[in-house]
């Protein structure tokens, strides 16, 4: 860079006066020239080996990362090793050696057998006859307890002693709740086809009667049984029995039963 103080020669065979001039003039018109104090640009071609290497390592070991974690997860899913791992599949086989087989047939439906539906499967009737008919029993069975409670009572309710009367108390309160369930017991019985609902009013009109004979009865054990002395209170004892007429009552319901009893039967309206 030329030196901005620097002058000239003077050429030769110019006078002082001249040079003076033509540096003078060279002074005032030349222009500076400034250095920069940031250094030059490095090449180019070693600043992008310097920046590119780096990332493309960070690439491929990514890329390396991601390739093993998928399949990782591959492996994972699919079990190359045991591929039945996940299988919800019955691990036995069916036996179909009998798919299809009706079993043996003994007889073609619609033929005649020696049995009917109707015996084995009862209809509704069929079912409530056979209650009606075991109340119908069983009414048989408690009016002759009731009858034994009464003699029992004729013995020794008004002349035993304290401890004969005591039990025959017992047993007629057990005849009345006897009595009193087998009455429920009828309410129970299905007679909405109406075949058999007369015979059902019947019976509750039986079970009605037995159940006040035995209220009677009851009544004067429970009066025996206050006193000690039988004998001397014998006319409050049997004062239950009786109704303001003088008539037994335990009589009058006895008879209604007896009386009824027999026509009361239920009958099979089934025909079988």
């Amino acid at each position: 860079m030329p030196n901005p103080n620097y002058v000239a020669p003077a050429p030769e065979g110019d006078s002082t006066e001249d040079g003076s001039e033509a540096a003078e003039k060279e002074r005032t018109t030349a222009i500076p020239r400034i250095e920069s104090a940031v250094p030059a640009d490095p090449d180019d071609g070693a600043s992008i080996v310097r920046d590119r290497l780096p990332r493309t390592r960070v690439i491929i070991t990514s890329l390396v990362v991601g390739v093993l974690a998928m399949s990782a997860v591959v492996l994972a899913i699919t079990h190359p090793w045991d591929p039945n791992a996940f299988d919800t599949k019955a691990k036995t086989e069916a036996d179909t050696s009998m798919a299809g087989f009706p079993g043996t047939v003994s007889e073609l439906q619609g033929q005649d057998s020696n049995g009917s539906s109707s015996e084995e499967v009862k209809s509704g009737d069929q079912a409530t006859y056979e209650k009606l008919s075991d109340v119908y029993s069983k009414l048989g069975e408690l009016s002759s307890k009731v009858d034994q409670n009464e003699d029992l009572f004729n013995q020794v309710g008004a002349s035993g002693s304290l401890d004969d009367r005591k039990k025959g108390k017992a047993a007629a309160d057990e005849l009345s709740i006897e009595i009193s369930n087998l009455i429920s017991s009828i309410d129970s019985v299905d007679v909405t086809s109406g075949t058999y609902a007369d015979d059902a009013n019947n019976l509750k009109t039986l079970g009605s009667w037995l159940r006040n004979r035995m209220d009677a009865l009851s009544s004067a054990w429970d009066v025996s049984v206050s006193y000690d002395d039988a004998q001397a209170n014998a006319g409050k004892i049997k004062a239950p029995l009786y109704n303001s007429d003088g008539a037994s009552v335990t009589e009058s319901y006895r008879k209604l039963f007896n009386d009824s009893y027999s026509g009361w039967k239920p009958a099979d309206k089934n025909g079988s």
